[in-house]
């Protein structure tokens, strides 16, 4: 398994986002397998770093676009699976014969209680293109979870001076998946047990903040700035591998 994740920099008394860092960490080695650096336009993506055989690669919700996904799918021959989480809008999603699927009313019909539910179903990948299968996989968070959601959507769309549309905080009650790893060999269960792992990558972005500080970008050029991050993100790897023979020698 392999966590996929994205990291902005800024330049010295810059305000936004200049640079980004993309990841991909390696779950069975506990390291990065990949580091990838680009401007400010350069969007967070799962074919970042390209896919082995057998892999099950991991993303938040940024990563859930169904072209990306199909080109993820694609670069491995089908033989690489991902889980990404869903916001209720990110995909344009069919039931298989192909009718609309209305995730939201879907949502408000599911029972009380933390099962989980699951629905296979396609998501549209653009005209011409053959849909993604797609296998939807919903939990209901605990109360205080989903309430701090909302709570934080409230604040977002105050402070952009924008309506909160009411279907997101519907939404906000559910964690929502979707993942191409059939039903046979991966329960629902171990799927969700699986994403929850995703937070040790942005444990491993703070590392490399903390330790080797990329986030104090000290350089206003473009050729500065490409110098001083690829220096230290060969360091972060080499570190890597480096911490691999300690780990397997004797304490």
């Amino acid at each position: 398994m392999c966590l996929a994740d994205g990291s902005c920099v800024s330049k010295p008394g810059s305000k936004g986002t200049d640079w980004r860092v993309h990841g991909v960490f390696d779950l069975g080695r506990g390291g990065f397998s990949h580091l990838e650096l680009t401007d400010q336009h350069g969007a967070e993506a799962l074919e970042r770093g390209a896919p082995h055989a057998g892999e099950i690669r991991i993303g938040d919700r940024n990563y859930a676009r169904a072209p990306v996904l199909r080109r993820f799918r694609a670069q491995s021959g089908g033989t690489a699976d991902f889980i990404v989480r869903l916001g209720w809008n990110a995909l344009q999603l069919t039931n298989p014969v192909g009718r609309p699927f209305d995730l939201i009313g879907y949502l408000q019909c599911l029972p009380t209680g933390s099962s989980a539910h699951e629905v296979n179903l396609r998501a549209s990948v653009g005209r011409d293109e053959p849909a993604l299968a797609v296998r939807l996989i919903v939990q209901r968070k605990p109360p205080e979870a989903a309430e701090a959601t909302r709570s934080a959507l409230r604040r977002a769309a105050a402070r952009k001076g924008k309506a909160l549309d009411p279907r997101s905080l519907i939404a906000a009650e559910f964690m929502i998946l979707a993942t191409s790893l059939p039903k046979s060999g991966y329960s629902a269960k171990a799927v969700l047990a699986a994403y929850r792992l995703r937070w040790q990558i942005e444990l491993a972005f703070k590392r490399l903040k903390s330790l080797l500080h990329i986030d104090k970008l000290p350089t206003w050029t473009e050729r500065g700035s490409r110098s001083w991050l690829y220096a230290h993100l060969i360091l972060a790897l080499l570190c890597d591998d480096l911490s691999q023979d300690f780990l397997e020698s004797s304490p």
